[in-house]
Formats: structure tokens, C-alpha cells, sequence
């Protein structure tokens, strides 16, 4: 059992939390305000916490359900950041990014490249 198999899991959830400290007006000059780009990034980061989740426990569903808890959890984090609110289709978004990794782990593994199947199951 390799004991960095949960460095990229803390990467993104560190810069999922960075991203949510960053107050709303700052969000908004920057242009990163704009719908679909808010949607987008929300479903690839979970998408991606997902991936990394399952590389740290082995097991899809729980993989999912901590993608989804973490949406949750953020959403919460979100309500202390000035000028933000917490968001259900935020929640959403992440759950359909989450269930979209699970699909993929769970039933296309094998349609993977060999590199990213190999470091999944490190």
C-alpha cells in the first residue's frame, strides 16, 4: 500500500476549498463567474476527486459517496466566503460528476489507457 495513493485526493480537495475561499466579487471581476463555465469546472473537479477518491479506497461506491459528501461540504464552506451561497445545483453538478466517474469505474475501466488503469490501482 503506497502511502502517497491519497496525495492527489488532498491536491484537489485543497484547491476545491482555495477556489471556495475566494470571495464572490473577486469571482466575478476575474470573469469566472460565467455559467458555464462555473458548471464545467464543477463537474470536472469532482469528476476528478472521484478518479482520485477510488485510487485511495479502492471501491466505487464509497468513491462516490465521498465525491458527493465533499460537494456538500463545500457548498457549506461556501456559505462563511463573503459574497457567497451555498448552491443545491452546485451539489448537483458534483453528484453528476461523481456518478459519471463511478459509471466509468464501474463499467468502462477496461476502455482506459493502460498508464491511468496502473496508476488507479497502485
Amino acid at each position: 500500500m503506497s502511502k502517497f495513493r491519497w496525495f492527489p485526493a488532498i491536491t484537489i480537495m485543497l484547491f476545491v476549498s482555495m477556489l471556495s475561499s475566494i470571495p464572490g466579487k473577486t469571482l466575478t471581476d476575474a470573469g469566472l463567474g460565467s455559467e458555464p463555465l462555473h458548471i464545467s469546472g464543477h463537474s470536472i473537479m469532482f469528476f476528478l476527486l472521484c478518479f482520485v477518491y477510488f485510487k485511495g479506497y479502492k471501491d466505487i461506491i464509497v468513491a462516490v459517496l465521498l465525491t458527493a459528501i465533499f460537494g456538500v461540504v463545500d457548498e457549506l464552506h461556501q456559505m462563511l466566503t463573503p459574497l457567497r451561497s451555498a448552491s443545491f445545483f452546485d451539489i448537483y453538478t458534483d453528484s453528476i460528476g461523481a456518478l459519471l466517474a463511478g459509471l466509468i469505474l464501474w463499467k468502462l475501466q477496461y476502455i482506459l489507457p493502460k498508464k491511468l488503469k496502473d496508476w488507479l490501482n497502485k
